[in-house]
């Protein structure tokens, strides 16, 4: 078996066979679910809905992502600009996740997704707002490798397509906005920009 194929078609598969080819590479899977920790089911969950792949590269998994990051401002009637931030994730099993992102809403991107159209169905989901494409200003793409706060053990390479989206008056809430998903919630708020 090509083992560089081995998962970047696991879709729709048992969720104990992924646990098992996980393990198989020594991947604590064990600590996963836990304090800031995803678990094997989000994982499968990401490989279901193409918004990632897994490869073999050498005898180690790497998890691949390409995802959009959008800084999302607002400018109010006294000229001073609001930055939105994310302040924190509750999960329904209480946990509470907080993470310095550089980024107001950073989505995955579905594979072959134009990242324009990545970046308007992100906001669309995790803010609940609806924005023209005009609104969005892209800048330089990002690439950087690491770990995962989401999967630790798991090797990931990110490739980042950054834009800037400024609200109109009529889709700016100022107390801010609530994603609310199957296992959390994600709370995000306004903060004065530093000029």
């Amino acid at each position: 078996m090509n083992h560089i194929k081995l998962f970047e078609n696991f879709i729709n598969q048992p969720l104990v066979d992924l646990e098992n080819k996980l393990m198989k590479y020594s991947i604590p899977i064990q600590y996963w679910g836990t304090g800031q920790a995803k678990t094997s089911a989000n994982l499968l969950d990401e490989l279901d809905n193409e918004e990632c792949i897994i490869k073999d590269e050498g005898g180690y998994l790497v998890r691949y992502i390409e995802f959009v990051g959008i800084r999302i401002l607002y400018k109010d009637k006294n000229d001073v600009t609001w930055l939105l931030k994310e302040d924190r994730q509750e999960f329904k099993d209480g946990r509470i996740r907080r993470r310095d992102m550089q980024s107001s809403v950073s989505e995955k991107m579905k594979s072959g997704e134009n990242p324009l159209v990545s970046a308007v169905r992100g906001i669309e989901e995790e803010l609940g707002v609806k924005i023209e494409s005009s609104q969005l200003r892209k800048l330089r793409p990002m690439y950087y490798n690491g770990g995962s706060q989401s999967y630790p053990g798991l090797k990931t390479k990110y490739v980042g397509h950054q834009f800037t989206c400024y609200l109109t008056p009529e889709q700016f809430v100022e107390n801010g906005y609530v994603e609310v998903q199957k296992d959390k919630s994600t709370f995000f708020k306004w903060v004065k920009r530093d000029n």
